[in-house]
């Protein structure tokens, strides 16, 4: 998968966090009730000594109200059970993400709040993407899109996949 040179970038996680957060108002036990993060956890990243899954780093998004990418920066890796996504680019309303899961890995997520909009174009092997509901299977070199506020999976049962992922944001609460 993706190598991390150093443990830096959980400083920078940690550093951007603390910022958001403070700049909101937000306590950490107020920020742990509304993400569902323990107290801990948060406090242990703030100070860029834990390694968040995908999942918690999501969950504090959400809880705050922001992109995804506002806690990392490009180049950025974070990895959780055979899945790897790494920060490309965010631009405005715009993050564009390199996606690699292992052979039989998935990423089931819960809705992105304020994304309208994932694109998925799978550059190798083939995943089962989209809404929890009614995913799909999308093979190599193929493109699917659905809504981004809603549950939906990443699998990738039969092989090593690779997609680009484009997260579309629009109207914030």
């Amino acid at each position: 998968m993706f190598g991390l040179g150093g443990s830096d970038y959980l400083v920078v996680i940690g550093r951007n966090l603390r910022r958001i957060r403070e700049s909101r108002g937000l306590t950490i036990t107020e920020l742990s009730r509304r993400a569902g993060v323990a107290k801990s956890t948060l406090s242990m990243i703030e100070a860029g000594k834990s390694n968040p899954t995908i999942g918690t780093l999501w969950a504090i998004a959400n809880a705050l109200k922001v992109p995804f990418s506002e806690l990392i920066e490009p180049a950025t890796i974070v990895s959780e059970d055979g899945v790897s996504i790494k920060l490309v680019e965010g631009v405005g309303d715009t993050e564009i993400y390199l996606m690699k899961l292992r052979k039989g890995s998935a990423r089931r997520a819960k809705p992105h709040k304020g994304v309208l909009k994932e694109y998925v174009l799978v550059v190798k092997g083939s995943l089962i993407t989209g809404p929890m509901s009614n995913p799909k299977y999308v093979g190599e070199l193929s493109t699917y899109s659905f809504r981004g506020d809603v549950d939906h999976v990443y699998a990738s049962p039969d092989t090593d996949s690779v997609a680009i992922v484009i997260l579309k944001y629009g109207g914030r609460e």
